[in-house]
């Protein structure tokens, strides 16, 4: 009745009209009361008339509006603006009669009715707009987020390619965490060697209490044993209440404030690598878009920790030999380097040992039992001077070297050689058979026999034949015993009158293509038709030929021969590329760039035809200079391949910067890996790693059906050896390819 008399006071009926029908919330206010209102104002605010008519409209007010101010002061100072006869337009905090509170438009103007002041207002519910603001705002943000994000894993992806270690990736991981997970406690556990636990590398956050109880964990245990054996992202929103923690580390993770914990698993095709553990301030889930981001960054870690383990294997392979697991030739060559770089090193005795009737036992007992015998040797002469400064390797065959430091008098060093062969003279037991074996040992002593390791490993060589020559026992080296040098000499003279004199014949062994099974091109492999000799193989002359010019010349004759002879079997119908060998030698050599460039000029070779086969230890020599001599001659079109892969390259650094097309796994791999399940891992690894790197694999060395059949499974794409076709005078490679049968 009230209302309806206070509505009297608008008195043009169209206006009336307007008011009842409006959709809008409209009332009049007289000083700060409500006095009549229509009815979308009552719907909006969910009230009757009687219950807002004569009420403030701090009423139907929050205590406090969203910027902070009380509702009641700032709408006093909103009516008092349009009491001056200002139209106020503003948004406004309001709520409904339970108190349900809504966001709105409001306009207040100032009206005169029958000469009084009253303010007209009008109020549109905004909320449905404030939240699809809210949202839209929201999403902005999480897509900047996801974007910052992706640039942050993307960087890290970077960096992690050029990570070779488990450390390196560790902490560039962290690093990248700070900025990604929105965390402030991190750790990144990674797996033993042995895979029997988790080993914390990386932390940041966690406090020392934290920390004391998880320097190791079993890798079954907690949030981080569930993750890696569902190869899946566990969270707790609540380690209060998580009984899948181990009760002293939920308590010490507790004491620490940390409420919330995730376990991200590190794993690839099913090996497990680690875990990242992350731990919140608070009690919190995480939303599809951070779970999706801890995944790619899972992911792209994970792929990073398989290539540092390949890369460790890789670099162990080229340091051990594979059958003893002993260090090798170039692990001795680099370790002694290293060691004469100290200053304080002043003095060694290196001692050569080949066993003694070493072959009998092979020819009588079979290669199994020779190398059952050879594994033995490392861990007895190791147990026999335990606690000694010594280093033991294995040069090849049954060739051992004991290099002994700081030791100078003759006494002492002969004393150690005694030990040494009386360690040895103890019988083995091999499958049930006690064999004895004998030794000559060749001694060098540093400096006076050598002055680094190669001068130092030929006297001790030397010293060795020297006491095989007289029986046995031991021999120090004596410069009146050296009688190689004049005979090497002479034989280099006469290798130099052999170029001039083309007494050099090429053999070729075929490489075929697994994938085809089509012959893929040929190696060409020198051989020597010495007048006195006969048909001497490059193990006699070779290396005579790199300790002078004589490489050069030597090298030169050959690529002039294989092209040569390519040109013939391109006009017999076979367009087969040819691979020559290059020395250490012609790697320093810009000579042999100018040579490659004329006499492929002379022949006209096509791109790709000439292959040029480079070992691991030959690029090691001067590695700057060889990228650089390689970079031309492959611009130059040719095909570069590097030989003997995995027996002595030391830094594979330098393999990403070198334009290599094909790594050739060496025989010595090949040979055992279907009954050595540590060469065939070398040799999967080996593939995994060129194939990462676009390059093809050759295999070298392969004797029969079943190891072809078996390195075609692992992915190998040629193999040359024995059961292909022996090296032969292309004559007899004619006949071989007309008779072949695909």
């Amino acid at each position: 009745m009230q209302n309806r008399e206070n509505k009297s006071l608008i008195t043009d009926a169209h206006y009336r009209l307007v008011f009842e029908k409006a959709e809008d919330c409209m009332f009049l206010m007289k000083q700060d009361r409500f006095i009549a209102c229509n009815p979308a104002t009552l719907e909006m605010f969910g009230c009757t008339e009687e219950q807002i008519i004569k009420q403030t409209p701090y009423r139907f007010s929050p205590e406090y509006q969203l910027d902070g101010r009380k509702s009641d002061e700032k709408a006093l100072e909103k009516i008092k603006t349009a009491f001056s006869g200002e139209t106020v337009s503003f948004e406004w905090l309001h709520q409904q009669y339970d108190k349900t509170l809504f966001s709105a438009e409001v306009t207040l103007k100032s009206i005169k009715i029958e000469g009084e002041d009253h303010l007209f207002a009008t109020v549109r519910d905004i909320s449905r707009r404030k939240s699809t603001e809210a949202e839209l705002e929201y999403s902005r943000k999480q897509l900047f987020k996801q974007n910052e994000n992706l640039k942050r894993i993307n960087k890290l992806s970077n960096q992690l390619h050029r990570s070779d270690t488990f450390q390196e990736i560790a902490d560039q991981t962290l690093d990248a965490l700070r900025g990604i997970a929105g965390t402030p406690c991190v750790a990144i556990y990674l797996m033993s060697e042995d895979g029997s636990h988790l080993r914390r590398v990386a932390t940041e956050g966690f406090d020392r209490a934290a920390l004391q109880v998880s320097p190791i964990m079993d890798i079954d245990e907690g949030l981080t044993g569930i993750s890696l054996e569902s190869n899946k992202i566990i969270v707790s929103s609540d380690l209060s209440q998580d009984k899948r923690i181990r009760a002293e580390v939920r308590e010490a993770l507790l004491e620490s404030s940390i409420c919330s914990g995730v376990a991200v698993p590190l794993s690839y095709q099913g090996t497990k690598l680690g875990c990242i553990n992350l731990g919140y301030l608070e009690k919190r889930a995480l939303t599809k878009d951070e779970l999706e981001t801890l995944q790619i960054i899972s992911n792209t870690v994970s792929q990073s920790l398989v290539g540092a383990i390949q890369i460790q294997n890789l670099d162990f392979m080229a340091h051990h030999d594979s059958l003893t697991g002993l260090s090798n030739r170039l692990f001795f060559h680099v370790a002694f380097k290293e060691k004469t770089l100290n200053t304080e090193y002043k003095s060694a005795a290196l001692m050569l040992l080949d066993l003694d009737r070493f072959k009998e036992i092979n020819d009588t007992l079979g290669h199994h039992i020779g190398d059952k015998l050879l594994q033995q040797i490392g861990p007895r002469l190791s147990q026999t001077f335990e606690g000694k400064n010594i280093l033991l390797c294995r040069l090849g065959g049954d060739e051992f070297i004991l290099l002994i430091d700081d030791v100078y008098e003759q006494k002492e060093i002969l004393e150690y050689a005694e030990v040494l062969l009386n360690c040895l003279r103890e019988p083995f037991e091999i499958e049930s058979m006690m064999l004895e074996i004998d030794a000559s040992v060749g001694i060098a002593k540093y400096p006076e026999d050598g002055k680094d390791s190669h001068e130092l490993l030929r006297s001790a060589d030397v010293a060795m034949y020297e006491a095989k020559n007289r029986g046995g026992g031991i021999k120090v080296y004596d410069e009146n015993d050296d009688k190689h040098t004049p005979e090497r000499l002479a034989l280099i003279a006469e290798l130099n009158s052999a170029i001039r004199e083309e007494q050099l014949e090429l053999h070729y062994q075929p490489k075929v293509d697994l994938t085809t099974n089509k012959v893929a091109g040929f190696e060409a492999l020198v051989r020597w038709r010495h007048n006195k000799m006969g048909l001497l193989y490059p193990d006699k002359f070779i290396a005579l030929a790199e300790m002078s010019d004589s490489i050069h010349f030597l090298t030169q004759a050959v690529i002039e021969l294989a092209l040569a002879q390519q040109q013939k079997w391109i006009d017999a119908g076979y367009e087969l590329p040819v691979a020559v060998n290059l020395s250490a030698r012609n790697l320093i050599d810009g000579r042999c760039v100018r040579y490659i460039k004329k006499v492929m000029d002379k022949y006209q070779v096509k791109p790709g035809m000439l292959e040029l086969e480079i070992t691991e230890t030959a690029l090691m020599q001067d590695p700057e200079t060889a990228i650089g001599l390689l970079n031309q001659i492959s611009n130059l079109g040719v095909k570069l391949s590097i030989d003997d892969f995995g027996t002595g390259y030391s830094s594979l650094s330098y393999l990403r910067r070198m334009p290599i097309d094909f790594l050739k796994i060496d025989r010595e791999f090949v040979k055992d890996m279907l009954s050595s399940d540590h060469d065939s891992i070398i040799i999967n690894s080996t593939i995994a790693l060129a194939h990462n790197l676009r390059l093809g694999v050759i295999a070298e060395g392969v004797e029969d059906k079943e190891t072809m059949i078996q390195l075609k499974r692992l992915g190998c794409d040629f193999v040359q050896g024995y059961y292909v076709c022996k090296p032969k005078p292309w004559y007899d490679i004619e006949n071989w390819l007309n008779q072949r049968v695909i």
